[in-house]
């Protein structure tokens, strides 16, 4: 997910978050059960190369409970050198981990290897039906098949503070405050009323990189067409709305992601801020401790979004597929680890199933919804935000859109007169310089 892309700083004091809110969570863990894998005898030691140990080590701790054969390492690789060390190892012949982690950066990339199992095929027999539907594509390699299991669902809202919504909207309601942004014509509009209302002081979103983030993740296209590469059609309308938005003084001018970034949270000079699944542990709460009961999340304009998020795979060399496959399965898609995934991290698993049995969280107070004034966060991120989430198939490709969008938005925060045609030119030419082939890019 995005936060461990850019805040590795926050991910300590978010597990301290985490632990102190578990206690407010009515569902209790799931007991330990005897399960048909461990029956079976299945044994076994799993790698596992991973940026958060500590935190998957608490999935190993109950996963050993009913798998006590199976002995899952976790071997800490940094983030930001994870999909280095995988390439180079694969091209070395060296031992890779059994199972892969596909963060949302490198996701695309990893699948279009080929190392990575179809669990859709024997001896994992996933069954796609079961997914939340938005995590489908996301998980679907170049062949169609499912490669990999969400470590959490990650739809998106926008977030906002309920005084300064009060304030300066009328309302703090979150389906009223919806309404007043159902488009990025209406969030406009309401923009320049908070903006004159506060006397200039209040921007609608910190950074304009929030805009831009939010309306590239919604503008879902397919943009790779054989040997031709639609930057035009992927970005155009994002830039578009984006300039727009800046020319009209209502985004704050911090550059996203930096410290003053997540210090906005705690400001109320910003109505809104964009919100993944996983943003109020590990980044809404720990960045403004202060705001216990004022928080409250809503649509974004033009609805939903993916933001973040990592995948888990198994890697087809694994000499322990069906350990591995019992891990996965164990913690990732199933109704047990699903309560266990939620009342641990506060996690929303993609297994479909979670939500409408007896582990169901819809109608007990979640971890942290006292801290949103008692807005149901699972229902709003699995019944309102998920079903509308636009999300499509990765491809190696992706994590080059990313890279040229952290190149060009800071250029267009300092640079007034560049205009949208000139920041499409200027993204079709970064993409061109990072492109390792020899693709047309139009």
């Amino acid at each position: 997910m995005y936060l461990n892309r850019r805040s590795s700083l926050f991910v300590m004091v978010a597990l301290f978050i985490i632990f102190a809110f578990t206690g407010c969570a009515q569902s209790p863990l799931p007991e330990p059960q005897e399960s048909a894998d461990a029956l079976a005898g299945i044994d076994g030691t799993i790698v596992i190369w991973d940026w958060n140990r500590d935190a998957m080590l608490m999935y190993v701790e109950e996963f050993n409970k009913t798998h006590p054969d199976i002995t899952v390492e976790i071997q800490d690789v940094a983030w930001d050198a994870y999909m280095t060390r995988l390439q180079s190892s694969f091209v070395a012949g060296l031992d890779l981990p059994d199972i892969l982690l596909g963060e949302i950066a490198w996701r695309g990339t990893l699948f279009e290897m080929g190392i990575v199992e179809n669990l859709e095929q024997a001896p994992y027999n996933l069954d796609r039906s079961k997914m939340v539907p938005s995590s489908i594509p996301l998980n679907t390699g170049p062949s169609g098949n499912i490669v990999g299991l969400c470590m959490q669902v990650t739809p998106a809202g926008f977030a906002y503070k309920r005084d300064v919504a009060l304030e300066f909207l009328g309302t703090d309601d979150p389906d009223e405050v919806g309404a007043m942004i159902a488009d990025w014509d209406t969030f406009l509009e309401t923009g320049l009323h908070v903006l004159e209302a506060s006397g200039g002081r209040v921007k609608m979103l910190p950074s304009l990189g929030d805009v831009l983030l939010s309306t590239l993740s919604q503008n879902i296209v397919d943009f790779v067409d054989g040997d031709t590469i639609d930057i035009t059609g992927r970005t155009q309308r994002p830039l578009e709305i984006t300039t727009q938005m800046r020319d009209a003084n209502i985004i704050g001018t911090i550059e996203m992601y930096s410290a003053a970034w997540y210090a906005a949270y705690a400001s109320s000079d910003f109505l809104f801020h964009p919100a993944a699944a996983w943003a109020p542990p590990f980044v809404i709460t720990p960045n403004d401790p202060d705001g216990y009961g004022n928080w409250a999340i809503t649509l974004p304009p033009e609805g939903a979004f993916n933001l973040g998020g990592t995948s888990l795979s198994i890697n087809s060399g694994s000499q322990n597929k069906e350990a591995a496959w019992a891990f996965l399965e164990y913690i990732f898609f199933s109704e047990s680890g699903g309560d266990l995934m939620y009342n641990l991290t506060g996690n929303y698993t993609s297994y479909l199933p979670f939500y409408e049995g007896d582990y169901s969280p819809f109608n007990i107070e979640g971890p942290f919804d006292r801290f949103f004034d008692g807005q149901s966060l699972v229902q709003f991120y699995i019944n309102t935000a998920a079903p509308q989430a636009r999300t499509a198939m990765q491809t190696r490709y992706d994590p080059m859109i990313d890279s040229v969008f952290q190149r060009i938005t800071p250029v267009l925060m300092s640079d007034l007169t560049l205009d949208a045609q000139g920041a499409l030119q200027m993204f079709i030419d970064e993409f061109r310089l990072i492109l390792d082939t020899d693709a047309d890019v139009i």
